[in-house]
């Protein structure tokens, strides 16, 4: 009896393990279904009212198109695929989102409508309501001397990786200037028209984001020295 109850354990496990989520089967009445293989390293890339989804498709050359749900699957984008001999990466860009968390499943498909595992991301989506929150750097003073201006800044928020500045020459050409973050005085070697200038400062919510986030724009005029 102890020989057959081992027998017993192993056959389960080897029948486990021949289903894996790479290519896995399933019996039906009309004979033996092999499943598409599963996507695999899917990426969310969080944006302005949209996002950007990666995967990669590794194995299985029979998939012919992929979907990706959300919502709680009651939206949802298909993507037809053309494999080729190595890995593929899919890229797919969601528009005209509503901002917040969101949940992503994504399946593989062959040509005869046979789905795969499913693979699942998450991540957010940001628009006016995160924008709404940011808040611009601080500057100690800005102030006009022989014709050049120079602006000293308080020490930027962590979070911001630089600034718009933006004026006009006297030509009235406006003029625009990236302002990294760790940069403490701002020098310009020009005359500014009627010494006013204005700036915007820059976030990213994340590293990965695929769209810079400006806070509202601050207005200043530079003042003699």
């Amino acid at each position: 009896m102890k020989h057959i109850f081992i027998l017993t354990i192993t056959a389960l496990f080897i029948a486990a393990c021949g289903k894996s989520d790479k290519d896995y089967k399933d019996f039906a009445p009309g004979g033996e279904i092999v499943y598409p293989g599963k996507v695999d390293s899917v990426k969310v890339y969080p944006g302005n009212n949209r996002v950007k989804l990666t995967w990669l498709l590794k194995t299985d050359s029979r998939i012919t198109k992929c979907r990706v749900y959300w919502n709680q699957r009651q939206d949802s984008m298909e993507v037809a695929v053309t494999r080729t001999a190595g890995v593929d990466t899919i890229t797919v860009l969601l528009n005209n989102m509503a901002e917040g968390p969101y949940s992503f499943d994504v399946y593989s498909y062959n040509a005869k409508g046979n789905v795969s595992i499913k693979n699942n991301a998450t991540g957010d989506v940001y628009g006016a309501f995160y924008t709404s929150n940011l808040v611009n750097r601080l500057f100690k003073k800005a102030v006009y001397s022989a014709g050049k201006t120079r602006i000293e800044w308080v020490v930027a928020d962590p979070r911001t990786f630089g600034l718009r500045l933006r004026y006009k020459d006297l030509a009235g050409v406006t003029q625009t200037l990236q302002v990294p973050s760790s940069e403490m005085i701002t020098n310009i070697p020009a005359n500014v028209l009627n010494n006013e200038l204005e700036y915007e400062t820059l976030y990213l919510p994340v590293p990965n984001a695929i769209d810079i986030f400006a806070a509202s724009t601050v207005k200043l005029t530079a003042k003699p020295e």
